[in-house]
């Protein structure tokens, strides 16, 4: 590693003077003690906080086993969306407007998990209409794929402006990939409705995803986006999405 003089900016030479290696610079002769640096374990304190803050490899490899890319049909028109599961008998959020069309449920719903694909049933459906209720919806997997795992929720308390977060999802439909972003207004209100606001990239098919933490926990649900604008786009946080997990899970079960 070069050593660079802090009068002239020019490169240090190692040099013995009266037997001890000492520091002399290239330039204007000046002399410092090497013990003047700063220690090699400040550099690395550095390096690991910008190592924890990309971590997005754990996020991803922690949960691409519970997220879900779902599907489905009316009698015109092929559908995409994403969701996650929530317990360990094959029970997964979305959003209601990924599973329905114009109030009517799409036809031949399924979801790929775990390399498989199977037939999704719908068990509870909120509204995507503010005045009714929310775009969120329970759905179950007919049969649970091995290697298959529940999500963990954050809580809510903890989500934090300018926090780093990540998005997992069938973005476009092309499959499921990982952006990541950071939390641009955690509480916002959206044609009446409690949003959390991200810069992460989303698309059509990202919708009924999660949105993670740095801890590998969902803090909300991507629901909508606004086109004409750059990284404003928006989740259901967390707190809402249990409250529609405690009112409808416990009922169909």
């Amino acid at each position: 590693m070069r050593k660079i003089c802090n009068i002239c900016g020019g490169e240090y030479k190692v040099v013995t003077i009266n037997g001890k290696e000492m520091y002399k610079c290239a330039f204007c002769d000046n002399i410092a003690e090497k013990e003047d640096e700063k220690p090699a374990s400040n550099v690395n304190s550095r390096t690991n906080i910008v190592n924890y803050a990309e971590k997005g490899e754990d996020v991803f490899d922690a949960n691409i086993n519970s997220v879900m890319e779902i599907t489905g049909n009316n009698a015109k028109s092929r559908f995409s969306g994403s969701g996650f599961m929530i317990d360990d008998d094959g029970y997964a959020i979305t959003n209601a407007h990924v599973v329905t069309e114009n109030g009517n449920l799409l036809q031949n719903l399924k979801g790929y998990i775990c390399g498989r694909t199977v037939d999704l049933e719908v068990k509870a459906v909120g509204s995507p209409n503010p005045s009714v209720g929310e775009d969120l919806a329970l759905v179950k997997l007919r049969s649970v794929p091995a290697g298959m795992k529940k999500v963990k929720l954050a809580d809510s308390k903890s989500i934090r402006n300018g926090q780093r977060v990540f998005v997992i999802g069938n973005s476009l439909g092309l499959g499921t990939c990982i952006t990541s972003g950071i939390v641009s207004d955690k509480r916002r209100s959206v044609n009446g409705q409690d949003r959390l606001m991200t810069d992460c990239a989303i698309n059509g098919g990202n919708s009924g995803g999660p949105i993670f933490n740095e801890n590998g926990e969902v803090i909300a649900v991507v629901v909508s986006g606004i086109d004409e604008a750059e990284g404003m786009n928006f989740g259901i946080p967390v707190d809402i999405v249990q409250y529609f997990i405690d009112r409808t899970l416990s009922r169909v079960k």
